[in-house]
């Protein structure tokens, strides 16, 4: 009789039952890393694999998995990546290897239609909104009558920021529960019911965490009731936790609670209030700025600025007007009581965020207020997820496995900057692993760090980078992905390159740039610019493209970095994080700073090479990189790569990758 270990090494040689699946290639450090899940599995232990790129992590502990024969809970950092999951790899592999799986997809309450919304949303057409949205939820009615599941990612032309969703989706504050007369018709229900039937189901890691909340008690069942946990792009569970536990009060929920007290109230409570111009005065004072700057910034307490006073006051005399309002009427409808509940959670969370003081912060703990155009925020959290992973292997138990993976998880074997965040470091189950690349980076990759550019702080770095990427971009065709480290940055450069592509001087370049559209069609379009006969595209973009992208092939071909990635120190929580560390005697430089800069490199170089054929070049526009006493450590987090020395190196590098590229397709 074979052993697991045994069983996964034959399913993932080269003469195994996956060797004629198509793309299918036979890899040591997947074997290396399947054999470790494999172990941890059967000895109910705790791993986290750093798996360079193409490794092929999700074979890799999705094949023991099956083997094991467990109860799983597979966690991802996003939905796509979900869909991903559950819509071709799980059906693959288990088509392939003859081992059925019950398999279930679950996401937020707020992907999914709203039926009782809905219904309630049929008279905004009489309402005066805006046409184009009332066209849209007739397209919503339609497609309401035939979706199984509900899910709003069958409607591809319904964006995530669109203005309908709140109209046809519930949230934790106003959903009516079991008081819901539409509750048996609930697409949440109906696929938290097939969840808890399943021996499989995906998640996210939002999902997760939500499980550790009051409303999340019946998905701590699937926590408790999974033999093996698996968190897939593992790299961004702190911070995802550390976002999803916040306690917060914005513009936005209050907006939320205006629209719903103007819609709802006078439809159950019809002239019992001046419900009209409560939401209005509820709207004005989510409209109303705070007195600062746009940016993070820690709360100080209201008590010491007249001005914060009287903002703060402003906000906490309509939350109260709505709370009381809605108290007097709260039994005239299930919907109603809702609404009250709603007004009044907010009234209070705003009560305790607003008199905290700064000054008396525990030191686990930040508050901070976050101002920008599109709004604001007051936060509260703590600066790293340990208690709340801490409170989920405690729900767990004893009795099962976790594993966590993703291409950057460290800087060092014992992936401290993953563990410690996460209170896992010094587990006694734990074990750490890293399977480096596959890939021959030295031979497929190449770095070039400019020194003629001007310092990154330099108001000249920024024209003198867009003339260096229109020279570079134009000689390879496009193909070119710039990243910068803040959305002010991308669109300081994308001005300055709009004025130097297609001026006349040189082959017209198509220019993309975050915020311009969806990221999904912003990718859909540098792709199709690579694959067709017109201008080549450069994209330029910020720190949502610096992971979870995949431009395999020619489609991306030179990757430039405008400047090191260092977290910014003002940041409330980076410096609430520093000051930790320097309280435990350590350099916040050396174990905060750098440690993130350094897998932010990793994470951005990571979207060059992503197959054994693929070739590219890294343009780092740092010379700090090559003039710092920190900068060999930097070097050293990303995968070995070829020097061009200087800009007629790779400028050679450029022309003989255009060179290849057209005589492979017979130019």
């Amino acid at each position: 009789m074979t052993t697991p270990v045994e069983r996964v090494r034959h399913t993932l040689s080269a003469h195994g039952p996956l060797a004629a699946s198509p793309g299918f290639v036979c890899r040591e450090a997947q074997v290396t890393m399947a054999v470790a899940v494999a172990e941890a599995i059967d000895g109910l232990g705790l791993l986290a694999v750093e798996a360079g790129t193409g490794v092929g992590k999700t074979l890799a502990y999705l094949v023991p998995l099956l083997h094991s024969g467990r109860r799983a809970l597979l966690s991802t950092a996003t939905q796509a990546l979900q869909e991903q999951l559950f819509a071709r790899d799980i059906p693959a592999l288990t088509r392939t290897m003859g081992i059925p799986v019950r398999v279930a997809m679950l996401k937020g309450r707020s992907s999914y239609l709203c039926v009782h919304r809905l219904a309630q949303a049929s008279d905004l057409p009489s309402r005066g909104i805006d046409p184009l949205l009332g066209s849209r939820l007739e397209q919503v009615r339609q497609w309401a009558g035939r979706t199984q599941r509900g899910d709003l990612a069958e409607m591809s032309w319904l964006d995530e920021r669109s203005a309908l969703r709140p109209w046809i989706t519930s949230t934790r504050d106003n959903c009516l529960r079991d008081a819901c007369p539409r509750r048996h018709e609930c697409h949440v229900n109906l696929a938290r019911y097939e969840a808890l039937q399943a021996h499989w189901v995906v998640i996210n890691h939002h999902l997760f965490f939500s499980s550790l909340h009051s409303e999340g008690a019946w998905l701590a069942g699937l926590v408790e009731r999974a033999e093996v946990v698996v968190f897939d792009e593992a790299h961004r569970l702190n911070s995802t936790g550390v976002e999803l536990m916040a306690e917060s009060v914005g513009s936005g929920s209050l907006r939320a609670l205006a629209r719903d007290v103007l819609t709802q109230a006078p439809r159950w409570a019809s002239g019992q209030r001046a419900w009209a111009h409560l939401a209005l005065v509820l709207d004005q004072a989510a409209g109303t700025s705070p007195p600062c700057p746009p940016g993070r910034h820690r709360w100080q307490g209201a008590q010491r600025d007249a001005r914060w006073f009287a903002w703060v006051m402003a906000v906490n005399r309509a939350l109260h007007a709505v709370v009381s309002a809605l108290q007097a009427t709260a039994e005239a409808a299930a919907e109603m009581d809702g609404l009250y509940r709603q007004a009044r959670d907010l009234w209070a969370g705003w009560g305790q965020l607003t008199r905290h003081d700064g000054a008396t912060e525990d030191a686990n703990n930040v508050t901070w207020l976050d101002a920008n155009s599109a709004g604001w925020v007051l936060v509260q959290t703590q600066i790293d997820a340990s208690r709340h992973i801490g409170s989920a292997l405690a729900l767990a138990g004893a009795g099962r496995s976790w594993v966590f993976t993703s291409a950057t998880l460290g800087t060092e074997e014992a992936l401290g900057w993953f563990t410690e965040p996460l209170g896992l470091r010094h587990h006694p189950r734990m074990r750490t692993l890293r399977v480096a690349s596959p890939f021959d980076h030295a031979r497929q990759l190449a770095l070039h760090v400019p020194d003629d550019l001007p310092d990154p702080a330099d108001a000249r770095h920024t024209p003198a980078l867009a003339h260096a990427v229109a020279r570079w971009a134009t000689r390879l065709g496009g193909r070119s992905l710039v990243l910068t480290t803040t959305l002010r940055a991308t669109a300081r450069l994308t001005e300055a390159l709009q004025q130097m592509v297609g001026d006349g001087t040189r082959e017209p370049l198509q220019l993309l740039c975050e915020g311009q559209m969806s990221r999904r069609e912003l990718l859909a379009r540098f792709r199709a610019a690579a694959h067709g006969d017109g201008a080549g595209a450069v994209l330029v973009a910020s720190m949502a493209f610096w992971e979870g992208v995949d431009l395999a092939g020619e489609v991306l071909q030179l990757l430039v970095i405008d400047k090191l990635p260092f977290p910014p120190p003002d940041d409330p929580l980076v410096e609430a994080r520093a000051r930790q560390h320097e309280a435990q005697g350590r350099s916040a430089f050396r174990s905060c700073y750098l440690p993130q800069a350094a897998l932010a490199l990793k994470q951005g170089a990571g979207r060059l090479i992503r197959s054994e054929t693929d070739r590219g070049v890294l343009v780092v526009a740092d010379r700090r990189l090559l003039t710092r006493s920190y900068g060999n450590d930097l070097l050293d987090a990303m995968p070995p790569m070829r020097r061009l020395l200087d800009e007629a190196e790779l400028l050679k590098e450029l022309d003989q990758m255009a060179f290849t590229r057209a005589s492979t397709k017979g130019c």
